[in-house]
């Protein structure tokens, strides 16, 4: 008995016991640690793009808010956590609704069964269409919005595993901009040019400007006349020059207060009807394509791929807040007139390296500057107002982008969407629409993509291969000479 009872004052023993009473006291610690945060509901959203909580700019919106606005979710009794559970997980999407509600006093969710409540998604079908299960109905003062199920999340194919993949997250810019709809007091119209074998813009595209709150349609100016209801007009690469009559029609919108944006480039076609419209507002388009001659100024080791540098602006202000670098390919300077109205101001937006250079050459077989090509740098993008008085205060404002590539897919995605959001804060300056901020879609952790700079290469390349090792081989005979003489 002495000697069990003395068992227990051994060293190891006491340290021992020692060790099971903090391994169990950290073990409560722990238990109650989780009790509490689940009883407060608290979470963290860990993604690099905070896939599973609502950006700032959409707080900003909503806690601006002076109407009352109601989500009806159309999920099965008992589904709601469950909803797009598959592509987003479990109950996340129901968190993003409770975000909205608990970040504005103003917002209300409420779930609504389809099957229990017929009649009640009936009343905000559109032209007799079905409104799906899992869909959502906004409604505001003035009107409502329907997000079907299938604008939640963007789907794409991979050719090479047979699979589909979730290629974008929508649900905080389809349900953000849809609050700004339902509770705007009008909305614009923009009209993209066609008729001369024009590049289109892509559907992608043209739901990333409806997601903003802009209704886009399309106008043949060989057959039609600018609508009534057109308040941007959107002009990119044609294969043909307009014809006079068609460069009459936007030339008498544009002076009648209008608002455009123009997206091409030099593709070796001369256009003096369309170019015409652009040198009565001091620009045009330089006939060149431009080549970058600093490698902090391009990627994927391409003096095409251009990065420029991005000019003070309202419309910049988004992108440089975000840190987002916007892509140029194959691009063309826009050139300031030395002859142009004392009512025009052109203000550059993106703007090239002192060390770009233009080849005016199309046939020419090498990307080295030659005699004749232009010296930079180049704006590749420019803001121009042209304000004046006559019996009231006129006002025409352009963006003019130097590179029909500008408004491609996957140029865009290349550097994370930084083209597609200067566009969309293009089309706000032009509608002087302070007040509303463009919520981009968010690309999922493993779908992201990382671009660099050519120097940057340079330089991770030689910390990775020589200057780390020699640091590590330094450090580790430094530890055996000390060791050796101790």
């Amino acid at each position: 008995m002495d000697a069990f009872i003395k068992s227990f004052t051994n060293k190891k023993v006491k340290y021992g016991s020692f060790s099971t009473l903090m391994i169990i006291l950290l073990i409560a610690i722990v238990i109650i640690i989780n009790l509490v945060v689940e009883q407060l509901n608290l979470s963290f959203d860990m993604t690099a793009s905070k896939n599973f909580s609502i950006s700032d700019d959409t707080k900003e919106i909503i806690k601006n808010l002076k109407e009352d606005v109601t989500i009806y979710a159309l999920v099965r009794t008992g589904e709601e956590a469950n909803m797009f559970a598959d592509y987003v997980g479990q109950l996340t999407f129901k968190r993003l609704l409770e975000e909205y509600a608990n970040n504005s006093s103003h917002i209300k969710v409420e779930y609504k069964d389809p099957y229990l409540y017929p009649q009640f998604v009936d009343q905000y079908a559109e032209n007799g269409e079905q409104v799906s299960t899992n869909s959502l109905i906004v409604v505001g003062p003035r009107r409502n919005k329907i997000i079907a199920s299938s604008e939640v999340v963007t789907l794409d194919y991979d050719m090479t595993t047979y699979q589909q993949y979730v290629s974008s997250i929508d649900i905080e810019p389809r349900v953000t901009n849809a609050i700004n709809y339902v509770t705007s007091e009008n909305t614009s119209t923009v009209y993209t040019v066609s008729g001369n074998d024009d590049v289109l813009l892509q559907d992608s595209l043209k739901s990333q400007i409806s997601q903003a709150n802009f209704d886009v349609k399309d106008v043949n100016l060989v057959t039609s006349d600018i609508p009534e209801d057109c308040t941007i007009l959107f002009v990119t690469q044609p294969m043909r020059d307009w014809t006079s009559d068609e460069a009459e029609k936007v030339s008498a919108f544009l002076q009648n207060d209008g608002k455009a944006v123009f997206a091409l480039g030099y593709v070796g076609i001369d256009y003096p009807n369309l170019g015409a419209v652009l040198q009565a507002y001091g620009v045009g388009i330089g006939k060149y394509i431009v080549i970058e001659g600093s490698a902090n100024h391009y990627v994927l080791n391409n003096p095409l791929y251009i990065i420029p540098e991005i000019q003070t602006h309202d419309i910049t202000a988004s992108i440089q807040t975000r840190s987002l670098r916007p892509l140029v390919v194959q691009g063309s300077g826009i050139e300031e007139l030395a002859v142009k109205k004392t009512s025009t101001k052109i203000e550059p937006l993106l703007v090239t390296s002192t060390q770009a250079y233009g080849k005016t050459d199309m046939s020419s077989t090498t990307m080295s500057k030659e005699a004749g090509d232009a010296s930079g740098p180049f704006n590749m993008a420019v803001a121009v107002t042209d304000s004046f008085y006559t019996d009231v205060q006129h006002t025409t404002k352009l963006i003019v982008i130097g590179a029909s590539s500008f408004i491609d897919e996957n140029i865009n995605a290349a550097l994370g969407g930084p083209n597609w959001t200067m566009l969309i804060d293009s089309m706000n300056w032009l509608q002087d629409k302070n007040d509303t901020i463009y919520i981009p879609s968010k690309t999922p952790d493993n779908t992201a993509r990382l671009s660099i700079t050519s120097m940057q290469i340079a330089v991770y390349t030689l910390f990775s291969i020589i200057i780390l090792p020699v640091l590590i081989l330094a450090f580790g005979l430094a530890v055996w000479l000390r060791r050796r003489h101790s």
